[in-house]
């Protein structure tokens, strides 16, 4: 039952901060741009510290991470380009 509150914990940060920093990228570029800065900051970030922070097991908190991440990269791609048609730009 821990395992499984601790992978819902990371998918909902993971989605959490995606949100936020697609949101923030989105004054730097176009939607589908800052979804994929989003993505690559925050994997890189996130992968750091679940390694740095698990010292007994990190592949498996790495692991965790990069499904979580793989996991929201679709719907987040999938909103940027929503955005982007919104905004008259092409997909």
């Amino acid at each position: 039952m821990t395992l499984v509150f601790i992978a819902l914990l990371a998918l909902s940060w993971t989605g959490l901060s995606l949100a936020v920093l697609a949101m923030l990228m989105k004054r730097l570029g176009p939607p589908r741009q800052a979804a994929w800065r989003a993505f690559g900051l925050s994997l890189a970030v996130n992968t750091m510290g679940a390694a740095y922070a698990t010292p007994g097991e990190p592949l498996s908190a790495v692991i965790l991470i990069l499904l979580c991440h793989a996991l929201l990269l679709p719907p987040l791609l999938l909103a940027a380009r929503r955005e982007g048609q919104r905004e008259g730009q092409r997909p």
